[in-house]
């Protein structure tokens, strides 16, 4: 079976086009007229970038950002019933902040391996599809997940994470492609958000600052 869109081969088996995301009921028996049909083996998906309007390294950085604060909501909640002045010592929101986002790489993979989605790619229509075309293994998404923790958010380091968050999106924007997806054949497939979900995204950053802005003065 062939992809009409890309024209590459498909898993039969498969939700989506390992190459380009399509759905699978977007199939046909032969590759449709144009498609390259040169060679019968397909072309590994690590060289093949997206189109143009699938790069959007901000929706990704956004859908990923909104997932770390909800994680954090949820421990902070956590730490705050069970040791109530656990983060009362100086430098404690930098370590906190540094755990949640390490905590935040088995969460996500668990996510990614049973639900296929988090709450931020969710809700900023964001898919990833694994060379099957389906849902990662867990251990093919927590391997993702340590490598963009490693390269894409610098473990959590506030200036490591600048620089690598700055090279990750100018491999994205020149490429196609993050390291990590390339890696292992990941491909990331991004569909129209509407102005509900802007909306509520807006909402819900602006309520994560006030948090943000109550714990600091509480703090002080």
């Amino acid at each position: 079976m062939f992809c009409v869109k890309c024209g590459n081969e498909a898993v039969a088996e498969a939700a989506f086009c390992g190459h380009c995301g399509t759905q699978m009921s977007v199939l046909a028996s032969a590759p449709p007229v144009g498609a390259a049909t040169a060679s019968s083996t397909p072309p590994p998906v690590s060289v093949m970038a997206p189109p143009a309007n699938q790069v959007r390294p901000w929706v990704r950085y956004w859908a990923r950002m909104f997932d770390i604060y909800v994680a954090a909501i949820v421990v902070g909640i956590t730490v705050g019933v069970a040791a109530p002045h656990a983060l009362d010592q100086p430098g404690s929101d930098q370590l906190f902040g540094v755990a949640v986002i390490f905590f935040w790489v088995f969460i996500e993979s668990l996510l990614l391996s049973t639900m296929g989605t988090t709450p931020g790619k969710w809700l900023f229509k964001t898919r990833l599809v694994a060379p099957s075309g389906g849902k990662p293994s867990y251990s093919a998404a927590i391997s993702r997940s340590f490598k963009v923790w490693w390269r894409g958010l610098g473990i959590g380091f506030p200036i490591a994470s600048l620089i690598t968050l700055i090279v990750a999106h100018g491999n994205l924007t020149k490429t196609g492609i993050t390291t990590w997806d390339r890696d292992d054949g990941f491909t990331v497939v991004h569909d129209r958000i509407g102005p509900v979900r802007i909306i509520f995204a807006v909402i819900a950053f602006l309520l994560f600052f006030i948090l943000v802005v109550i714990g600091t003065v509480g703090a002080a």
